[in-house]
Formats: structure tokens, sequence, C-alpha cells
């Protein structure tokens, strides 16, 4: 692996990569990507970031937001988007990617721990994170409101 390709946190210039990937990531679970290269820029790196990226040259790209946790007792490092290439599977990007996840968000948010969501078909991902220790709870679903519904609860009184 080339010092460009070594994980680190994304700035600005990298954004062709950054979204590369995560657009990757989408075809990949074949799911939509629906967010509006403007609106990640700014998200990424607006005057108020609300999330960061860490990339690997063209191999990988984890996108991650921090979310306080009253169970965990703080903050733990929301990995939304983790994608490797399919020709660096297998090579510890995905650990290193992590690893600088998780030393990135203690230092700038005060992270506990990592969460994540892993589709339940993607057995891969599933081996790669139980590896590393994550714990799948089956009592745990994502339940998302978005669209006209999102917007009826929005104009509640």
């Amino acid at each position: 692996m080339s010092g460009s390709d070594a994980p680190r946190l994304a700035a600005p210039e990298d954004f062709a990569n950054v979204l590369g990937g995560l657009r990757a990531l989408a075809d990949d679970l074949d799911d939509p990507f629906a967010m509006p290269e403007d609106a990640l820029h700014s998200a990424l790196f607006g005057p108020q970031p609300l999330a960061l990226a860490l990339v690997a040259g063209g191999q990988g790209v984890a996108l991650v937001q921090p979310q306080i946790s009253t169970s965990a007792g703080g903050v733990l490092a929301y990995v939304s988007d983790l994608w490797v290439a399919r020709r660096a599977r297998g090579s510890g990007l995905g650990r290193r990617l992590l690893a600088n996840v998780a030393r990135e968000s203690a230092t700038r948010w005060g992270a506990l721990g990592l969460r994540l969501a892993v589709h339940d078909s993607n057995t891969n991902a599933r081996a790669f994170y139980a590896r590393m220790g994550f714990v799948i709870h089956g009592h745990d679903r994502i339940a998302q409101l978005k669209g006209a519904e999102f917007a009826t609860l929005k104009a509640t009184p």
C-alpha cells in the first residue's frame, strides 16, 4: 500500500474519492445514492461540518458522525458508510480505516466506541465486523421517516 493509500482524514481535495467510494458502496449494496453532491460536500467541509470522512486513496472510504448514546454513556462514532474496493478486500484496509475512525472520533468527539448498521444479507461484512468484536444486536432495528411522512411530522404544531 502506498502512502497515498494509507487511511487518513479527508480534505476538500479528496472529495472525488469520497464521492466515488460512496457511490461504489451504494452500487455494491444495490442501494440508491440520493445525496446531492453539494449537500454532501457541505456536510463534510462546509462552515458547520456534520460528519467527517476518511479516505484511503481510491481504495476505501469511511463516513462517520457523532452520536450521543445515553445507554453507552457518551458519544459513539456512527459509521454510516464503509467501503473498500473489491481488489483491496482482505488486505486489512477496512480494519485500518476503522482504526483511524476510532482514533479521530475519540480525539474529536471523545467517542467511547463505534456503532454501525450492516445489511442482514451482507454475510462477508457481518463476518468482518464479528472478527473485530462488533456485537450485532438482534433487538436493534433502524427506523427511518422521510418524504411526505417527515413533512407531515414537521408541520405538526
